[in-house]
């Protein structure tokens, strides 16, 4: 027979565990990468992989068809450097910031919103479509000079599974789906997305990527956290 105290006890360890489960913090993420696009009826693959640290430290390493280096932060600084010709291209721009990412916005616990509060939008709409949740957003404060004007975003079961991104006249000029999610200790992260950029009425670029081989913290060892560019690196943008 179990006693009251025994099953105290047990409650006890089962909530404290879980409590601790789902505490865990993602300190460093590695992922494979394999990114398809498709326009004018030409293909190009590009193989990577990207090396996320909890500081939001970003980089990328792009294995083919051409190896390149590419550092950011979550300060909107990047730099793009080719270890085969030695130089190196940096720039500044908050659009650049790791914080901007899709890796950053799913395990910060971001991705209610997917960062347009801070990206300057508000919600102006939201309702539910069958068992979808929509929420639609525009600009906080006026800017007619800006391409994207509104915003869609769909959630299911409390993940996205679409954005869609329109001009001022109302007009889809991107779309991006998220699925195949994954379990990263306590987040949710899309192993696949397809985004479709319209450049005209007749034109768009459509780019799937899928992210594989995860590895998190003490498993994801790797040289490229932290990889400094050789103080030798010549600069190209001076």
């Amino acid at each position: 027979m179990v006693t009251k105290k025994y099953l105290i006890s047990g409650l006890i360890i089962l909530l404290t565990g879980s409590s601790f489960l789902v505490m865990q913090n993602i300190e460093r993420l590695y992922a494979r990468i394999l990114s398809r696009q498709v326009q004018d009826g030409k293909s190009i693959t590009l193989q990577s992989e990207i090396f996320y640290q909890e500081n939001g430290d970003l980089v990328t390493h792009f294995i083919s068809p051409k190896e390149y280096i590419i550092i950011s932060n979550k300060l909107g600084e990047i730099k793009l450097y080719d270890p085969v010709n030695n130089t190196v291209f940096t720039k500044q721009n908050n659009l650049f910031s790791s914080q901007t990412s899709q890796i950053y916005y799913f395990l910060s616990g971001k991705s209610s919103d997917m960062g347009l509060n801070e990206l300057g939008f508000i919600p102006v709409k939201t309702y539910p479509e069958n068992n979808l949740i929509v929420s639609e957003w525009k600009r906080k404060t006026s800017d007619p000079k800006s391409e994207v004007q509104k915003i869609k975003l769909v959630h299911q079961l409390q993940n996205p599974i679409y954005m869609d991104y329109r001009d001022k006249n109302n007009k889809i000029i991107r779309k991006v789906y998220y699925y195949g999610y994954r379990k990263l200790y306590q987040y949710s992260f899309p192993s696949t997305t397809t985004e479709i950029i319209y450049n005209s009425t007749t034109d768009s670029a459509v780019t799937k990527t899928i992210y594989n081989d995860f590895r998190i913290n003490s498993d994801a060892a790797n040289n490229y956290f932290g990889f400094k560019i050789p103080s030798t690196a010549h600069k190209i943008n001076e």
